[in-house]
């Protein structure tokens, strides 16, 4: 009698035991905890502040639809405060808290210094705006949702060779590494092809004090006909406003980098007639594209960036490849997006291959009146 009760006790304490565990990991796994890493303060802050707007759409969208396969999807935001160091503390947090999956971070430079150490880690990177070739064609960790550098460089210099600029002036942030360098000397190389050169290069560093009119001077003495501003969208406008100031007529070309609305707001009318690359049409009639505009512009108050397109869209295919199933390993999800390979964006399909490699196309703008207008 005594033994059936001890057994009885025993049984009792297993199944409360087992209940308790398991409405535990019920508990746990009630969201899908998604990184998003990326320069949230300062003044290198514009492309990722507005990346993260975008993959907050997403989450809020997806949310409000039920969640993925009932489960709500939480976004665990880090500041790499564009610092390197930062970066790579803050990806080993993600990776102390058992976040699989991260959206960022949005400079090159951020993830090349770390994608090493992070290389044989239980955990996904899938970069928005991240296009550094050296990333290109390798079997890792790293998903890219915007075509490489190179392609940028492209439409470039043949946007260049029309406008018959050949003599040209490089300005550039050394801090970005990994996608600074690559546009360099892709851009250096299609146009030395095209019978132009680059006569001055000067590289600066976007965390420490900037005399920019020291660097305009230099570049009004150089003699070019043209330059090529890499740099992000608040220094860029600085650039440009010391060089109107001593050269008014001189042509001057940005990269996507630049490319978001603290370039006009900032610079005003010293911007106006700039080339830039461009990633998406503000423009576009696309159904899906004019209601996520108007879904950003009334939660932000502003339009949104090709950061903030190619975020939403990024966060789109992840949540895609999460019902898929049948876990939530960052292997399963990355085996998952490369499966899927085709899919829809807000201004048409694109495809990621079977390197985590996305090969979209861009586009080329010109600035007038602080408005973008693409060139044809």
């Amino acid at each position: 009698m005594k033994t059936n009760k001890v057994k009885h006790i025993l049984l009792w304490t297993m199944l409360i035991s087992n209940f308790v565990y398991f409405n535990g990991c019920i508990k746990k796994s009630e969201t899908i905890k998604i990184g998003v890493l990326g320069t949230m303060s300062g003044i290198n802050s514009d492309l990722s502040v507005s990346g993260r707007r975008g993959v907050e759409l997403a989450a809020d969208e997806i949310n409000k639809a039920g969640g993925i396969n009932g489960r709500k999807v939480q976004l665990i935001v880090k500041d790499d405060k564009n610092d390197l160091k930062v970066a790579l503390q803050m990806n080993k947090e993600f990776i102390d808290e058992n976040v699989g999956v991260v959206i960022g971070p949005y400079t090159s430079g951020m993830i090349v210094n770390s994608i090493d150490y992070l290389r044989d880690k239980e955990i996904l990177f899938l970069g928005p705006t991240i296009s550094a070739d050296s990333l290109s064609e390798k079997d890792d960790n790293f998903i890219r949702f915007i075509a490489s550098t190179k392609e940028q460089a492209v439409v470039l210099t043949e946007m260049a060779k029309k406008n018959k600029n050949k003599k040209f002036a490089v300005i550039y942030d050394k801090e970005n590494k990994g996608f600074n360098e690559t546009l360099y000397n892709n851009f250096k190389d299609l146009l030395e092809k095209n019978s132009g050169q680059v006569i001055f290069t000067k590289g600066f560093s976007s965390n420490k004090d900037l005399n920019f009119s020291r660097i305009a001077k230099e570049i009004a003495d150089s003699k070019a006909d043209a330059v090529f501003i890499i740099a992000n969208a608040d220094n860029n406008a600085t650039i440009t406003q010391q060089i109107r100031k001593i050269e008014c007529n001189i042509q001057i070309y940005s990269p996507l980098w630049s490319n978001t609305s603290d370039l006009i707001t900032k610079g005003g009318s010293s911007v106006d007639g700039m080339y830039i690359v461009g990633a998406i049409d503000l423009n576009s009639k696309s159904k899906d594209f004019v209601d996520f505009k108007k879904s950003y512009l009334d939660k932000y108050g502003e339009s949104p960036t090709f950061s903030s397109v190619y975020s939403y869209e990024t966060s789109m295919a992840l949540f895609e490849a999460i019902k898929m199933g049948p876990d939530f390993k960052p292997s399963t999800i990355k085996d998952n997006i490369i499966k899927i390979k085709n899919f829809k964006g807000l201004e048409g399909n694109y495809k990621i291959d079977k390197y985590g490699d996305n090969t979209r196309k861009y586009m080329i703008f010109r600035i007038e009146k602080g408005e973008l207008r693409k060139v044809e």
